[in-house]
C-alpha cells in the first residue's frame, strides 16, 4: 500500500510538507534494504504514476523510517500510582488515524481524575473507568477495518470497494464515519473539565 498524507507546515518554513507511505510486512523489511531503491520507485510508481514527483526527494533506503505498529490493548491500564498513556495503553494500527487524539483524551482524562482524587491510585483507577469505553470501541473499530486495508485477502478488498463505499454515503452512514473519525463516538468528557475564559 502506498499512501500519502498531508501534514501542513513548519513554523520556519511555509512550504507545505507530506508524509509518504509505503507499508510492508516486518519480515520483508531486510528483503527491500536489499533491492536497489529505483527498483522500489518503479514499484511504487507502478501502483500511483502521480508519486514520481517525489522520487528525487527518496534517494536511498534511509530516507525513509521503518514504523512498525501492532494491535494490543492493555486490560489495566493503570495500577497504583502508575498509569499508561497512548501506545503504551492501546497500540493498533494507523487506520482511523486517531492515535495522537486518543493519547490526548488519556492526558485529559488522568488530569481531570488526579484534580478529582486526592489519592493517585484512586486518580489512576477513575482515569481507567473513564477511558474503558472509549478507547474499547476504538481498538474494536481498528481490529475490525485493519483487514480491509492490510491483509492478503482477495475478497476484503472487494467488500470495501464495492459494498462498503457505497453504503458508507447512504444516511446516516455519513454522519457516523465523520464522528468515528472526529474520535467521537461513544466519548464522554471526564467530569472534571477544563474552565477556558472566553475574550
Amino acid at each position: 500500500m502506498v499512501g500519502i498524507l498531508p501534514v501542513g507546515t513548519r513554523p520556519s518554513d511555509p512550504q507545505a510538507k507530506l508524509t509518504f507511505f509505503w507499508s510492508l510486512r516486518a519480515q520483508d523489511h531486510a528483503a527491500w534494504r536489499a533491492r536497489p531503491i529505483d527498483a522500489w520507485w518503479d514499484d511504487v510508481e507502478g501502483l500511483w504514476p502521480d508519486t514520481r514527483v517525489l522520487r528525487d526527494q527518496i534517494r536511498a533506503h534511509d530516507d525513509l523510517v521503518f514504523a512498525q505498529y501492532t494491535h494490543r490493548t492493555l486490560m489495566r491500564p493503570g495500577t497504583g500510582r502508575i498509569a499508561h498513556l497512548g501506545d503504551s495503553y492501546h497500540a493498533t494500527s494507523p487506520q482511523l488515524g486517531q492515535g495522537a487524539n486518543m493519547a490526548l483524551l488519556d492526558a485529559f482524562a488522568l488530569w481531570s481524575a488526579v484534580r478529582a482524587c486526592s489519592d493517585p491510585a484512586e486518580a489512576v483507577a477513575h482515569y481507567a473507568a473513564q477511558r474503558r469505553r472509549h478507547v474499547l470501541t476504538y481498538q474494536t473499530a481498528s481490529w475490525l477495518f485493519t483487514p480491509f486495508y492490510q491483509s492478503d485477502s482477495r475478497a476484503l478488498p472487494v467488500i470495501r470497494d464495492w459494498v462498503t463505499a457505497p453504503i458508507s454515503q447512504v444516511p446516516p452512514m455519513p454522519s457516523l464515519l465523520a464522528r468515528l473519525v472526529a474520535g467521537e463516538l461513544s466519548y464522554r468528557p471526564p467530569e472534571t473539565s477544563i474552565s477556558v475564559p472566553v475574550r
